[in-house]
């Protein structure tokens, strides 16, 4: 009886020595900071990859105001961004690092509508906008959904971005419809 009290005496200050000789227990991280800290490592790898291609002063991710994502800051912001990400889907390491920061990308919150954004009492008016599109220049422009929005998200048209051909076929249609245009 004494070898086992003996036994587990020791055995707990072996224990209790180990505990604090570590120090104090630190947190580990979060899934969130796991996320973004493998967003900026794929980020950084993506940086590299627009200054090897073509883009020799774009910069490192930031972490953005909320934590939970990276930016990347450009002088003409989020339009410029996507203006060079397009631009390097042609390469294969650019595309696969492209796609990892979307996998690994939180989801985008949703906005509260603004004044002037299209709901579904809009719908007839927003379908004669994607009919007069597909006849300028944009056949495969879908109709909208029943919330007023077009289901661009993914697309080749949501890729395209303002393109001159969008543009035009824009202005030719303003008659249907001259305010936002909301993709989903």
């Amino acid at each position: 009886m004494k070898r086992i009290l003996a036994c587990t005496a020791l055995a707990l200050v072996c224990i209790t020595g180990c505990s604090a000789a570590g120090g104090a227990d630190s947190p580990s991280p979060s899934p969130s900071q796991n996320n973004v800290q493998r967003l900026m490592t794929i980020g950084r790898q993506m940086a590299q990859c627009a200054r090897t291609h073509g883009h020799p002063n774009f910069p490192d991710p930031v972490v953005n105001a909320e934590g939970d994502d990276i930016v990347f800051n450009l002088p003409g912001g989020n339009g410029d961004v996507k203006t060079v990400f397009r631009s390097l889907e042609g390469f294969p390491e650019c595309k696969s690092l492209l796609n990892q920061m979307s996998d690994a990308s939180p989801p985008r919150k949703s906005r509260p509508p603004r004044v002037g954004d299209p709901g579904p009492k809009d719908v007839p008016a927003l379908r004669n906008l994607a009919k007069c599109l597909r006849q300028h220049g944009l056949p495969e422009w879908p109709d909208p959904k029943a919330d007023g929005s077009f289901p661009l998200s993914g697309t080749p048209l949501q890729a395209e971005g303002k393109s001159n051909r969008i543009r035009t076929a824009m202005v030719a249609c303003e008659q249907f419809w001259s305010g936002r245009i909301l993709s989903s």
